[in-house]
C-alpha cells in the first residue's frame, strides 16, 4: 500500500476517534471496541491501532494490554496540566504573533462576538461561541513561528475544546468569556502589546477557575 494512503487511514482514524471523545460522544471511561471501529471506517485493525496509541500518546485514551482501551477521564491533574500550559504559552503567542492577523480579520471576530444571530436554543448558543471560541484561539496559534510549539499547544487545544463541550452541560452563561475575548480582540485591534497580554492571562485564569468550578466544585482552585 501508498505510504500516502496508509497515513491518510491513519489520520482519518485518528480525527474521528479523537473527534468522538472531545464531543462527548465517547464518555470517559468507555471501552473503545477495534472491531466496531473498523465496521464504521471500512478500514483494517491496522490504521485504528496506530491511531488509539497516537491518542494514548496525546491522553485522551488509556490502553490496557490484553484487556482493551478506554477512553481517559477528565480529571483534576489533566485540567490543571491542560490550563497551566495555556498560561505559560499563549498569552506570549499572542503577543508576538496577533499583528500578522488582519485588522478586517480582527474587526470580523470582534463583530461576530458582539452582534451574533438570534438563537432558537441554548445548544445553538453553545455551539456558535465554542466555535468563535476555538477560532479566535486556534488562529493565534497558528502564526506561531515556532513548529514544536505550535504541535504541543495543538493537542492542548483538542483537550481544551473537551473540557470546554463538557463543561458547557452546566454552563449556562457565557457573558463573562464574550466580554473577555472583546477585551482581547479590541487590544489587538489597538496594537496594545501589554494589554493583549494582560488580557489573554485574565481570560485563561478565569477559564482555568471556571472548569475547575464546574467539574471539581468541592476541590480549592487558582
Amino acid at each position: 500500500m501508498d505510504k500516502s494512503v496508509k497515513e491518510d487511514k491513519f489520520s482519518n482514524a485518528y480525527e474521528y476517534i479523537k473527534n468522538k471523545i472531545i464531543l462527548g460522544e465517547y464518555l470517559p471511561l468507555q471501552d473503545i471496541s477495534d472491531m466496531e471501529l473498523q465496521k464504521e471506517l471500512g478500514m483494517s485493525r491496522t490504521p485504528i491501532r496506530e491511531a488509539i496509541q497516537r491518542l494514548e500518546k496525546d491522553s485522551f485514551v488509556k490502553i490496557y494490554p490484553r484487556k482493551g482501551t478506554l477512553v481517559g477521564e477528565i480529571d483534576y491533574n489533566l485540567v490543571n496540566a491542560i490550563y497551566e500550559v495555556r498560561l505559560l504559552n499563549e498569552p506570549y503567542i499572542a503577543v508576538e504573533c496577533y499583528n500578522r492577523l488582519s485588522k478586517e480579520w480582527l474587526k470580523k471576530m470582534y463583530d461576530s462576538f458582539q452582534n451574533p444571530p438570534e438563537f432558537k436554543d441554548h445548544e445553538e448558543y453553545v455551539k456558535y461561541y465554542t466555535r468563535l471560541d476555538d477560532c479566535l484561539h486556534n488562529t493565534v496559534i497558528s502564526q506561531s513561528q515556532n513548529s514544536f510549539l505550535k504541535e504541543l499547544l495543538n493537542v492542548v487545544a483538542d483537550h481544551s475544546n473537551r473540557i470546554r463541550v463538557y463543561c458547557a452541560k452546566v454552563n449556562l452563561n457565557y457573558t463573562l468569556s464574550i466580554e473577555e475575548h472583546l477585551e482581547i480582540l479590541d487590544s489587538m485591534l489597538c496594537n496594545n502589546d501589554a494589554d493583549v497580554l494582560e488580557n489573554y492571562k485574565m481570560h485563561i485564569r478565569n477559564s482555568w477557575n471556571n472548569a475547575m468550578d464546574l467539574i471539581f466544585p468541592k476541590k480549592s482552585i487558582l
